[in-house]
């Protein structure tokens, strides 16, 4: 069993404060945006106000997380056998019967897929990408193929896809099952809107012909219970960011599920010499998720919801008064998992588009990153520092001040 001894951090509080703080944040002394690594490099750092997006790093790590990460460099151990031992953790956090790392959820995905194909066939497994006399086609519903369906043929799979855009029924899915296929992948996203077979439907559907189901869930959290909640409703093998929400490295992801499934994509990883041998995934990473895991499956999550709330509420106050501007605090499961200062415009205003402002905070002085749709910006502040609030803010009322 997998066993990590620290202090206890189901408050995560800084001691200067003594209040609760955002999940990840080191607390250095210098600036975020005065960074001398970055200054060597000629890159200027960014007020992240877009969330945990891998386009601009991820989430902060915690301090712990980093000094994990620093002192499993200095010793050598196998690391396949390091690679179980911390799946054992994660299996007893999410219900699995097995886990492992993975080189980010992308990673997951990809090895999913081969398991499924292969199973714990080592032959199988050295002939990938080459699927030639295994069953060699992942089945999902149309409206999950999105940007990441296509990570499934890195694997050597083909995708065959259920239904339309609009929806999928049940009777269209178990219609779509043939003997090549080995197995269902299922994605659960924010704003994902679910038309077709729920994750259970589907199981049933793919367990009736012998089929595994594979979830996509890469952001799905806050919440935490959702590390548990697809296993309980039977999927094989589950998928999670391990650089998101979680505050690991950026370059890690959760797999876990069955024990053949697991035992199935492991033997398709680095550092064997199969099809994910260019995913790797080092020591220092699997160190460090162990770590993040572990103070992520002890915060207070109602305490550290309710201080992102507090921080996109600083925001919002800021913007009121603005012509033509209209801003909210936002926070429901289907999109805004976590408090989200949700800026909209009304028919009053006349600057510049919502690209452009966009673009404008982004190579603008300080630098914000923001996520924008072609009728809202949205400020996420689980990555913005409480100094930050405030230049945050103040750029974003310079940007929304502008005429065209």
């Amino acid at each position: 069993m997998w066993r990590i001894r620290s202090a206890d951090h189901r408050r995560v509080v800084d001691s200067r404060r003594s209040k609760p703080i955002a999940h990840g944040d080191p607390h250095m002394s210098d600036s975020s945006l005065n960074n001398p690594v970055y200054d060597m490099l000629g890159v200027e750092p960014v007020i992240n106000a877009g969330g945990t997006h891998t386009t601009h790093g991820g989430s902060r790590m915690h301090p712990e997380v980093i000094e994990a990460m620093a002192r499993a460099s200095q010793s050598y151990v196998p690391v396949v056998e390091l690679n179980r031992k911390v799946g054992e953790y994660i299996a007893s956090v999410t219900g699995a019967e097995a886990g492992m790392v993975t080189a980010g959820a992308a990673s997951g995905i990809s090895l999913a897929a081969a398991a499924c194909m292969t199973g714990t066939d080592i032959a199988k497994a050295r002939r990938l990408p080459d699927t030639a006399g295994m069953r060699g086609t992942i089945l999902m519903q149309h409206a999950h193929y999105g940007t990441y369906g296509n990570t499934h043929r890195s694997s050597g799979a083909d995708v065959a896809l259920a239904g339309s855009t609009t929806g999928c029924l049940p009777e269209e899915l178990e219609a779509a099952i043939n003997e090549d296929t080995a197995g269902i992948s299922f994605l659960f996203a924010p704003g994902l809107v679910q038309t077709g077979p729920t994750l259970s439907q589907t199981v049933e559907i793919a367990h009736r012909h012998g089929i595994p189901v594979m979830v996509d869930s890469a952001a799905m959290l806050p919440p935490r219970e959702n590390l548990r909640r697809f296993i309980s409703e039977g999927a094989d093998l589950v998928i999670f960011s391990g650089g998101k929400f979680i505050g690991g490295p950026q370059s890690t992801g959760l797999l876990f599920g069955k024990a053949d499934l697991v035992e199935a994509a492991l033997m398709n990883s680095s550092p064997f010499h199969a099809v994910g041998r260019p995913q790797k995934i080092g020591r220092e990473e699997m160190a460090g998720l162990a770590t993040a895991l572990r103070i992520f499956m002890d915060l207070d999550e109602e305490a550290l919801l309710a201080s992102l709330h507090a921080r996109a509420e600083q925001v919002s106050s800021r913007l009121q008064n603005l012509p033509g501007v209209r801003c909210e605090v936002k926070h429901e499961y289907f999109r805004h998992f976590v408090p989200t200062a949700v800026i909209e415009f009304t028919a009053e205003w006349s600057g510049p588009s919502v690209a452009d402002i966009a673009d404008r905070l982004h190579e603008g002085s300080p630098r914000i990153y923001v996520v924008s749709s072609h009728d809202s910006i949205n400020v996420n502040p689980f990555n913005v520092r409480d100094e930050e609030v405030e230049i945050l803010s103040d750029r974003l009322i310079e940007e929304l001040s502008k005429q065209r």
